[in-house]
């Protein structure tokens, strides 16, 4: 079989129906149903291609993620993904974006952590991304020693604010990789 198409061939001699064994392979009907749609969204968008990646300068990989991820978010928008088609639909792009933190750290941490009346203030700002965090530890000092971490926040409710307080040279912030472009939120140790 010279120059044809293996793959198709291959399954045509299955003694299996190949449809039922790929939802079989997907979990359920309806995860193949979403996760074939999502795959044929991205495959057919022009904007998603990949195949000139491996030629891109630093720049050009940066500027061409920024747009890929800022396509992506119109999309879902103007889609009405679900949170279930827009995290396959994120799959399926293949290529980290910017906003992956704020997608899987920074709404998590609210979803997870936050009190109600902080869902109901920053859910629907970060859901419409009128606000975007991520999450950095960025001390010199600290790897992965959370524990560690020098950097305290001390609230003075006399004035409502956070004493954020860095005592050393190895409590000093570092941007990690190209967030110095993005908007960052750090999260410090709370001393009450």
């Amino acid at each position: 079989m010279e120059g044809g198409d293996h793959l198709a061939h291959e399954r045509n001699k299955a003694e299996f129906d190949v449809n039922e064994m790929k939802i079989v392979w997907a979990g359920s009907r309806h995860a193949f149903v979403v996760s074939n749609r999502m795959s044929r969204l991205v495959a057919s968008d022009p904007v998603f291609d990949k195949s000139n990646r491996a030629v891109m300068t630093r720049k050009e990989l940066f500027k061409n993620t920024l747009r890929k991820s800022a396509h992506a978010w119109k999309l879902i928008n103007e889609l009405s993904l679900s949170d279930e088609e827009s995290v396959i639909f994120k799959y399926f792009m293949d290529q980290p974006g910017f906003f992956d933190l704020h997608w899987r750290m920074f709404v998590p941490a609210i979803k997870g952590q936050g009190t109600e009346e902080q869902k109901q203030k920053w859910l629907p700002l970060a859901n419409k991304m009128q606000k975007i965090g991520c999450y950095a530890q960025t001390e010199l000092g600290h790897g992965s020693n959370v524990q560690g971490l020098e950097t305290t926040a001390t609230f003075d409710p006399q004035t409502d604010q956070f004493i954020l307080h860095s005592p050393t040279q190895t409590s000093s912030k570092w941007w990690p990789g190209g967030l110095e472009k993005f908007l960052l939120m750090l999260w410090f140790m709370l001393v009450l």
